[in-house]
């Protein structure tokens, strides 16, 4: 081994070493309310869609073990277009692999599916319906007490329909024993959080209340006070101190009584250390709750 070589390798471990004696310094009750997203971690995971891609060196059924040794983290959130399979062998051993590292799964997104309950078309609608009560079906099996869908528009003229797609989807996982909750979350673009609001009611779903995905504070603050009580345990954390106040979630959080459980959403992609954005998450809520 070259002086180079020996250098880089201590590095490395320096820096493991850090981040197991950063995650064991942190109170256990206060980690037992973290989970981390698969998404942050897109840029290097091994995929259906990239699998021979040198540069993706994160194996899918790796995530549950490295979150739990980087990062202290026994709570890990798959995006569905991560699984390779959806076949029962498949799905046991990753639900294997989750109980290897101790750990649990939280919630399984499926916002990267190209259906969703606002299709104008009612065919799609239906099968927007049956892909979602599928992967109710999935969580069942991995014994995952939450699925999160994508909502689409809601635009005025399909909403009515969506809201009916909703609850048809949301019947089927209150159905099951346990309970899968059908929850949702503000994306942005042009929904004001409190429509989203009014067609989680009517159809019997609940929240996964997102804490960067409003258009400013006002929205933000107001939002989160209604939508942090009608969660179901779970939300989504950013991080974007040059824009928006995570110590004012919290107070919220603390305020409204929530305390459920906090998923570390952070940007994997184009960074030198596709890890460190989660890390930078957990440090602050570290200080904050």
């Amino acid at each position: 081994m070259t002086r180079r070589d020996f250098l880089a390798a201590s590095a490395v471990a320096a820096g493991s070493l850090t981040r197991l004696r950063s995650a064991e310094s942190y109170p256990p009750e206060k980690l037992a309310r973290i989970a981390v997203l698969s998404l942050n971690f897109d840029g290097i995971m091994k995929t259906p869609r990239h699998p021979d891609d040198p540069k993706r060196t994160l194996d899918f059924m790796d995530f549950p073990d490295m979150v739990a040794e980087r990062y202290g983290v026994h709570w890990v959130e798959p995006f569905s277009t991560h699984f390779a399979s959806t076949e029962p062998d498949y799905l046991q051993a990753f639900l294997a692999r989750v109980k290897k590292a101790k750990s649990r799964i939280n919630q399984i997104s499926v916002g990267g599916l190209s259906l969703n309950m606002s299709e104008p078309d009612p065919i799609k609608r239906v099968e927007a319906i049956d892909l979602t009560k599928r992967w109710i079906d999935h969580c069942v099996a991995l014994e995952c007490p939450r699925l999160q869908v994508n909502q689409g528009s809601l635009a005025p003229e399909v909403r009515e329909g969506a809201t009916k797609a909703l609850k048809a989807m949301t019947d089927y996982g209150k159905a099951k024993n346990p309970v899968v909750h059908v929850t949702l979350e503000t994306r942005g673009g042009n929904i004001p959080w409190q429509v989203l609001v009014d067609v989680i009611k009517a159809a019997g779903a609940w929240t996964n209340p997102d804490c960067g995905n409003f258009p400013d504070e006002e929205a933000r603050h107001a939002g989160l006070r209604v939508m942090y009580p009608m969660s179901s345990g779970s939300s989504h954390v950013h991080y974007a101190p040059e824009r928006w106040s995570l110590p004012d979630v919290i107070a919220i959080q603390k305020e409204v009584g929530y305390k459920g459980l906090l998923a570390i959403e952070a940007g994997g992609r184009n960074v030198t250390d596709p890890y460190q954005p989660t890390q930078t998450i957990l440090d602050a809520l570290m200080k904050l709750i």
